[in-house]
Order: structure tokens, then sequence, then C-alpha cells
């Protein structure tokens, strides 16, 4: 597989909740230069791996294992991409959906009850016990989603801080150290999902109202300033749609909708204070859960792939250099339920691994 990329896909499995008919995390072979993909079989048996975090030193992938009793597990990963498990600890509450790394340390957020975990990584990269369990309480204006908090993702703004986004109370809970110390309020029925970072802004793809927010971090106070929102898919969708991921690449913020089926493109400006909207590129797929950037070959383009839960699938879309517009390359591979994709540096672990042999 000389010259592809790695990509590890997790799935629901028959033993998650909510169930499906994945087998676990996948490998797919990505090849940069046309897009296609390569089915490598199953990694990794572990029930509902929904969502992956990758630390590069030691190689160690970390996934969430989504069901009522949450619990997160650490693989060793190798040159030849198979995964050894190192271990697996409960997360604190129920269907842990997001985990993140930084550094020595480790978030999960648990959608069921709102509680965000952080753990101590061992050199080896195994989990070495909780550093602190922050529960939340609150609610929203939409009563059947936002009866209480529902904890979904975490990002660092800068080194001292995590941020945590509660999709049932319309917050970013403040994190520093071992203590919650505070937390940025959203316009209600926002149902913050995930959050992108770009120098100083936030970019947060609000579940529930089918908006970005755009938001100034400041990390002297640990606070941030609501600059105003735009339609996640540029104007008012024809009908439900409910942003997914965003993430940013270059100048640019792609944002994934369910229900319309796209992903968005946005152009920065004003330095970042600003999101203008650029198009709408069909996904390749139904329910555009996530997607990821994969760089391009050398001077190549980059491209995004992504994972059509409902369709069972993943597409590939080439980016334009020049206007930042994903195009459809064609190119499909059947997964069942795939849920999330994460790239891995499978060269670096390889010549990691011979330098260290």
């Amino acid at each position: 597989m000389d010259g592809k990329r790695l990509l590890l896909v997790g799935t629901y499995t028959p033993d998650s909740d909510p169930p499906g008919e994945g087998e676990g995390i996948y490998r797919v072979w990505f090849d940069p230069m046309t897009g296609e993909m390569t089915d490598g079989g199953a990694a990794a048996h572990t029930p509902g791996p929904s969502f992956l975090a990758f630390r590069e030193d030691p190689p160690t992938v970390y996934a969430v294992n989504e069901r009522e009793k949450g619990t997160v597990t650490a693989f060793r990963i190798d040159g030849g991409a198979g995964l050894t498990e190192l271990g697996q600890s409960p997360t604190g509450g129920g269907s842990p959906c997001h985990v993140l790394t930084r550094g020595s340390e480790l978030a999960v957020t648990n959608y069921a009850n709102g509680v965000a975990t952080l753990y101590a990584l061992a050199e080896d990269g195994s989990l070495d016990g909780i550093v602190a369990e922050f529960a939340h309480s609150g609610s929203g204006p939409v009563t059947d989603r936002q009866e209480g908090p529902h904890a979904h993702s975490t990002v660092a703004p800068d080194e001292h801080h995590l941020l945590v986004a509660d999709l049932g109370t319309d917050e970013l809970r403040v994190l520093r150290g071992d203590e919650e110390v505070g937390a940025v309020a959203l316009p209600p029925g926002t149902g913050p999902r995930h959050t992108a970072v770009l120098g100083e802004y936030l970019y947060v793809a609000g579940e529930l109202d089918s908006r970005v927010h755009v938001l100034r971090w400041d990390s002297g106070t640990g606070t941030a300033e609501h600059l105003g929102s735009v339609e996640a898919t540029g104007e008012e969708a024809a009908g439900a749609n409910f942003p997914a991921e965003i993430l940013t690449n270059g100048d640019h913020v792609y944002v994934s909708n369910r229900g319309a089926d796209t992903i968005a493109t946005f152009a920065v400006r004003d330095g970042g204070a600003r999101l203008e909207h650029v198009a709408n590129t069909p996904a390749g797929g139904p329910w555009p859960r996530n997607f990821t950037v994969v760089r391009g070959h050398r001077e190549e383009p980059d491209h995004l792939v992504v994972a059509a839960q409902n369709g069972d699938s993943l597409a590939s879309l080439l980016l334009d250099p020049d206007t930042g517009v994903p195009a459809d390359t064609g190119h499909r591979l059947r997964l069942p339920v795939p849920v999330c994709v994460l790239p891995v540096p499978i060269t670096r672990i390889r010549r990691s691994g011979a330098a260290t042999a």
C-alpha cells in the first residue's frame, strides 16, 4: 500500500447504542492521487466506536464505545496498520460520542448525562486513570432534545483550556486543569454539536438551529464573544437539516449537513470574524455525519472523505486549490454504518518504527 493513506473508520455495531451492522474499526486505504478507496478489513472488533482520536507519540488510537454504560478503549497501532488493545476504562456516563487527545491527556464527552471526563495517559499510550469528571446541569428550549445537559464534543482553543459543546444547555463549557471555570452562552435553541478553531476564532455547528456560530475566543480571560451566525446551508434549508461535523482547512470552513446531505463551504472573511457562504456540494451519500481532510500528495490538492451514515458508504471529494470548493470524484466505498473517519500518518509510524528497531 505504498503511497496510500491510512484511514480508520468507526462504525455502529450490533452491541452499541444505537445498534448497527458494523464490525468495529475498519482500515481504509486512500489513494491521494485519485481519491479511490480500498477496504482493508476490520482493524479492531470493539463495541460502537463512533468517534476516534489519534496520538502520535507513541502511536495510539482511542475509540469511544457508544453504549448505555460508556467506555473508551486505547489501541497501539503498528506500521502494518494493526491495532492492539491496551485497555479500556468507563467514561462516567452513557453514550460517549467524542474523544480528544491533548498531550498526555484524553477528554471524552458523554451525551446521555452530559458528563465530560478527563484521563491521564501513560507513556505507552494506555489510559492511566481519571483526572476529573465534570458533571453539569441545565436545559434548553427544544424540549425533546434539551431536557438536560448533553455533552457532544471537546476542543482545545489554546494550551490551557478545553471547551465542551453542550447540545442540551446551549453552552460551551470552559475547563481549565481539573476545574470547570465557566461557560460561554449561545443563543437559545442552538444545540452546539462540534466546534472548529482557527486562531482566536471559534466556529460552532448548531445541530438544532442549523446555523454556524462565530465567536472570538479570549485565552487570557477564558471567555468568548458571540459575533454572529450564518445558515449552515447558506440559506434556509428546504426541509429539516442537522449540521454535524465542522472543520477548517486553510481559509475555508466546511460543514456537513444531514438532511440537506451536503458539504457547505464557507470562506473566512475579516480575519476570521465573518463567514461567507461559497457553495453547497452533494455529500456523496445520505446523512453525512462525519468527514475529514486528507492531505494531497506533495503539491497535489487535498480531498474530503465523507462518512454517509445512512448510505453505508464513504465518498471522496476533491478540493479545488483555488476556490476551496469540493467536487465529487465519483469514488465510493461500501462500509456498514460509517460514522467517523480518522486519518493516521502510517508512513511516519513506519519510519519511527524503523528508527527504533
